[in-house]
């Protein structure tokens, strides 16, 4: 796979084992071989949070999260932007369209706009996805 969009619920089982399954390990694979992994600018703080909540949970160790987080450096990721504020109703009506958070619209309006397949775990990102024609990882 040369470039995906990946939502954060994809990626986590890469540090959660307990999550780990056959097509989070082809993501992985696929992430390690260089595919450009295209994120929302949001992206960044919701691993950083994500990652800060399972090992608050004790789902992970510390040093294991830091491991994790170090890896992620090494892999292809190419950060979008943050959409002008002129596209907000547009974003908005693509959220109340799909019953969205304005969270999951930004990673479903750049997997639109790049005609890119999605990585997700979320069942209402993926639906919504699936209903725009979009390719489910």
């Amino acid at each position: 796979m040369d470039a995906f969009v990946l939502d954060v619920s994809a990626c986590i089982p890469w540090c959660c084992e307990d999550e780990t399954t056959q097509a989070s390990e082809q993501l992985l694979e696929w992430a390690m071989d260089g595919s450009a992994l295209h994120v929302p600018s949001l992206w960044t703080w919701e691993i950083l949070n994500t990652v800060a909540v399972v090992i608050k949970r004790q789902r992970i160790t510390a040093d294991l999260g830091r491991e994790f987080l170090t890896q992620l450096a090494t892999l292809n990721f190419k950060v979008d932007s943050p959409p002008p504020i002129a596209d907000f109703p547009r974003l908005s009506s693509l959220a109340s369209k799909h019953l969205l958070t304005a969270y999951d619209v930004a990673y479903l309006d750049l997997a639109n706009r790049l005609s890119l397949p999605l990585a997700t775990r979320d069942e209402d990102l993926t639906r919504a996805a699936l209903a725009e024609g979009l390719q489910i990882l």
